[in-house]
């Protein structure tokens, strides 16, 4: 089981990444570079991993929370993982292929700031709101 410290290593390892792609994302030329995809690779292992991580870790605690309000946040939380791990495995079908075609550069500088937004969205609330819930549990 992964301790809460190394989850929050994680996020922000997952954080600093986001920050780096945003950049890279924005330039046209880099879509089917292979640095930036193998970048993508790694970014994708780490997101993955850390979703299985926690989900098997942290959210199968508090689901079972005896607070309902605390059970319903995890129960939330847990669902929106399934939606982010759909989407993030179709964008990342899109990404990286071997032609250069034009509209996989436009999936690519289309998809990557909404989809980098949305799981850097749920890093700040895990960080935000999943993390002191689980702090405070332990404390008391």
């Amino acid at each position: 089981m992964y301790s809460l410290s190394e989850l929050k290593k994680q996020n922000q390892e997952i954080s600093d990444l986001i920050d780096v792609l945003h950049v890279l994302c924005e330039s046209k030329k880099l879509v089917n570079n292979p640095f930036v995809c193998d970048l993508v690779s790694r970014f994708n292992e780490k997101v993955w991993m850390h979703l299985v991580f926690e989900d098997n870790t942290i959210y199968s605690e508090l689901a079972r929370h005896h607070n309902p309000d605390i059970s319903d946040i995890a129960k939330h939380f847990h669902d929106s993982a399934k939606e982010i791990k759909k989407e993030f495995s179709c964008y990342v079908k899109l990404w990286c292929k071997a032609s250069g075609a034009d509209h996989h550069q436009q999936a690519f500088c289309g998809n990557s700031s909404d989809m980098l937004n949305k799981i850097k969205q749920r890093v700040e609330f895990e960080t935000d709101k999943i993390f002191p819930l689980i702090e405070n549990d332990i404390s008391n």
